[in-house]
């Protein structure tokens, strides 16, 4: 539990109390509390329909496309909200909403019709709507340099709102998407399109300044801004990555495992933006920059609460910066992240624990045991070190360099420690479990890591003399001998000697010897277990072996209209359609006493902001594991999650159902029934049912199926 502490004196007296979290011993992922907004809780269809009702009373020009675009915004905005990445009076919304009482100190009425989120995403960027919706990613906040580079986005991003840029760009966009069906070359029609767009960003950025100009905020960091932009592909801070990180005194790496020179960082300011949506960053700052020079500085301040608060601000987007990393299997990225916040936070005990699934994710990769596909986040799996620049190139590099085997080394060596430093912590334990398992799947043994000699200048591996006949005997030894210092051409040998002497824990763990056929496949806990892959599986058939369920976490089921024709009511049909479904699976269910535990964000009401939270951690579950690439031994481990007992314990059921319905119209019609089962204390998948059908869903086929869905769970 987080202590809830006085932040300053004088921000207690301007902003009331402000319950801070101790980042110094470990930290807890982003989470929404208090009330939903009414976005959350309204029916998306009827405010569409009112907002064309009030599209049509007016003299508006291409009210046909505007008409549209009203309704691909609402369902684009209530796919965002609703997707559980969306933040709620969290600590960093909160501070983002501060910053725009700030800009907007002259302008209540403006102000209150802004809503500001933040968006759990790594990506570095805000977004805004012509509704008045601005979102801000987290990655954003964890790049930002100084409050007012953050406040000068914000004023960019109201202008969009004011501007009406969204609806315009829309409009501008469709007009040009018609003339290519008039025969105009493609090309020239996308570079309309971007320079169309690269105006708004423009106007955006000046009409923004004037808006920044109102503040008390530096000048000179509305044009820094764009440098927080341009070099949004880097990591939040570029600090060197050092290999004393991951050595202890009996690990040292060898020299040519790091780079002697890391690559130059390039400069892609005046990069080619023809074909770009927004003018390179030279432009934009050599604009921002002729407004600055005709303006006194003087007085202006980089942060308008408190620069401490920013920083606290920031270091929170950073930990859950991390977190997301692993949630998108970026674990170079997040190895990076933790290892620059573990030198102002060296004790934090999340920071172990991501460092440590990082290293376990690492090793799995160089073993093949976890793999990327074509669909996933990093679809091209870990990059070369040659395409990385600045000093996260050095992980890179090692990656690629150290073998397979030795990464088990290192990451046994790392995690078994941490979870030394924090014994309490479950995760670490079953970690550092999971290694012990890895390492029986090395060719090495006890025998290769415990050395001793008989002098001092005999240099002996315990293979070249006498092999004590047990675990404890080898031990022993190594006491007797611990005077003398054995050297060897393979650095990582003596990694584990203080453990051997002195931890009895780590000695009873660690694999007596090599690879057997009983352990070729063995992990601990931590690992989920294999199953039936569901490619192996014919279309429409279940787990021969299932268990029975009786009760599951249901998530929002899916209906999907493709139509080739590409309707604009296909929003609103497949809409009304989700809903019958909804109320099909609920009867069904009840009429054969299955239990169902609904967590379903388009059902929420304004007090169920625990369900939003318990949604978004289930969300980024199914995620993660969706993003696995399936191997020999199964689905890989869910690293960005460590909430899932606590949902588990709460709802009373390990299981959720993923569900749903596709329909494809065209010359010919099908209809898709979808339907799968996952264990969340497994990884397993433990029911798949996927049926294609001739025609469209009918009332009856969809009953018929679901009912058959409960039935099958139910007997087993």
């Amino acid at each position: 539990m987080k202590v809830c502490k006085l932040f300053f004196f004088f921000s207690i007296i301007s902003n009331g109390l402000f319950c801070q979290q101790n980042l110094k011993e470990n930290f807890t992922p982003l989470k929404s509390v208090g009330v939903l907004p009414e976005i959350f809780t309204q029916n998306v269809r009827n405010i569409i329909k009112t907002e064309i009702t009030e599209l049509n009373k007016g003299k508006e020009n291409d009210k046909a496309l505007k008409t549209i675009y009203l309704t691909e915004a609402n369902y684009e905005i209530e796919k965002i909200i609703k997707s559980g990445n969306t933040l709620i009076n969290d600590e960093i919304t909160k501070y983002l909403n501060k910053l725009k009482d700030v800009v907007l100190s002259n302008d209540a009425a403006l102000k209150n019709k802004l809503n500001i989120f933040t968006l759990k995403s790594t990506v570095v960027n805000a977004y805004s709507y012509d509704k008045g919706f601005i979102f801000f990613d987290v990655g954003l906040i964890a790049q930002a340099e100084t409050e007012a580079q953050l406040a000068y986005i914000l004023c960019h991003e109201i202008s969009h709102y004011t501007k009406h840029h969204n609806i315009q760009g829309y409009v501008k966009n469709k007009k040009l998407e018609k003339e290519v069906y008039e025969g105009k070359n493609e090309s020239d029609v996308l570079i309309e399109k971007c320079q169309y767009s690269k105006e708004h960003e423009s106007e955006a950025d000046l009409e923004g300044f004037k808006l920044f100009e109102t503040t008390n905020y530096n000048y000179t960091q509305a044009q820094k801004a764009f440098d927080v932009l341009q070099y949004a592909h880097l990591p939040f801070e570029l600090t060197e990555f050092k290999k004393t990180f991951l050595e202890t005194e009996n690990l040292k790496f060898p020299v040519g495992y790091f780079l002697k020179d890391v690559s130059s960082i390039r400069n892609n300011a005046d990069d080619d933006d023809t074909k770009s949506t927004h003018p390179n960053t030279a432009k934009r700052k050599v604009a921002i920059s002729e407004l600055i020079k005709a303006r006194s500085n003087a007085g202006r301040v980089d942060n308008a609460t408190s620069e401490t608060e920013f920083k606290y601000i920031r270091d929170l987007a950073r930990f859950e910066s991390c977190r997301l990393y692993l949630k998108n299997r970026d674990y170079p990225n997040a190895l990076y992240a933790a290892y620059i916040l573990r030198e102002k936070y060296p004790d934090n005990q999340f920071l172990a624990e991501v460092i440590s699934k990082c290293l376990y994710a690492i090793t799995m990769y160089k073993k093949g045991d976890l793999r990327y596909g074509s669909d996933s986040y990093m679809d091209e799996g870990i990059l070369s070190y040659t395409k990385v620049e600045s000093f996260p190139q050095q992980i890179y590099h090692l990656i690629e360099k150290m073998p397979e085997n030795e990464w088990a080394v290192v990451a046994l060596n790392y995690t078994y420690r941490a979870h030394k430093k924090f014994p309490a912590d479950s995760l670490l334990n079953n970690l550092s479990d999971s290694l012990f398992k890895v390492m029986s799947r090395t060719p090495w043994g006890i025998v290769d890591f415990v050395r001793f000699s008989k002098k001092a200048d005999t240099i002996k591996v315990v293979k070249d003399t006498i092999v004590p006949k047990s675990k404890t005997e080898l031990i022993a030894n190594l006491q007797k001998e611990n005077s003398f210092k054995n050297y060897d051409t393979a650095y990582y040998k003596d990694a584990f000697v203080d453990l051997f002497m002195n931890d009895k824990e780590f000695t009873k763990k660690f694999p007596t010897a090599g690879p057997t056929s009983s352990q070729s496949s063995g992990f601990s806990d931590y690992r989920p277990r294999s199953y039936t892959s569901a490619k192996s599986m014919k279309k429409g058939t279940r787990f021969k072996e299932m268990e029975k369920v009786s009760k599951v976490i249901t998530l929002e089921p899916f209906y999907v209209i493709i139509d080739k024709n590409e309707n604009e009511l296909t929003n609103f049909e497949a809409d009304e359609k989700q809903e019958i479904l909804i109320n099909t699976i609920n009867s069904c269910a009840s009429k054969q006493n299955f239990e169902l535990v609904t967590l379903d964000p388009g059902l929420l009401t304004s007090s169920d902001v625990d369900k939003m939270n318990d949604y978004s951690v289930i969300n980024d579950w199914m995620y993660e594991r969706f993003d696995a690439h399936e191997n020999t031994y199964g689905a890989v481990p869910i690293f960005s999650i460590d909430e899932i007992k606590k949902i588990t314990s709460k709802y009373g059921t390990t299981h959720i159902l993923k569900t749903g319905i596709g329909f494809i119209k065209g010359k010919k019609k099908y209809t898709v029934f979808y339907a799968a089962i996952y264990d969340l204390r497994t990884n397993k998948m433990v029911y798949l049912k996927q049926e294609v059908f001739r025609g469209k869903p009918n009332k009856d086929l969809i009953n018929a199926k679901v009912y058959q869905m409960f039935y099958e769970l139910k007997n087993g």
